[in-house]
């Protein structure tokens, strides 16, 4: 999703974790319950869309404003798409894909 143009996109309750949206313009998309988590995007888009960023995503259970580090001092508080040990898929999208051993409760990404 590198350089694109979503203006007034409906990203409701979108799945955008790791995603590349560098140089994208996202003025106006709608994104409420989005997550983002590790996307790589550009800090001042990143910012703007913290001016309006509220939900929670219903299928990974990540706050879209702390999925697009909404508040923190640091740049990046969540990891990068190249630190896996740090940046992890949520649990529940590994729970989903039945990564997850029911017995132990541990689960492996494949």
């Amino acid at each position: 999703m590198d350089r694109m143009v979503l203006n007034d996109a409906n990203l409701t309750n979108a799945v955008l974790v790791r995603s590349v949206l560098t140089r994208s313009d996202l003025g106006g998309a709608l994104i409420e319950g989005a997550d983002f988590s590790d996307a790589v995007i550009d800090l001042p888009q990143k910012q703007a869309l913290c001016k309006y960023a509220k939900g929670t995503n219903p299928i990974t259970g990540v706050s879209t404003r702390a999925s697009l580090g909404c508040g923190n001092s640091r740049r990046n508080a969540y990891g990068t798409p190249s630190s896996p040990l740090l940046s992890a898929p949520p649990q529940k999208l590994l729970d989903r894909d039945g990564f997850c051993d029911k017995d132990t409760g541990l689960c492996e990404a494949k």
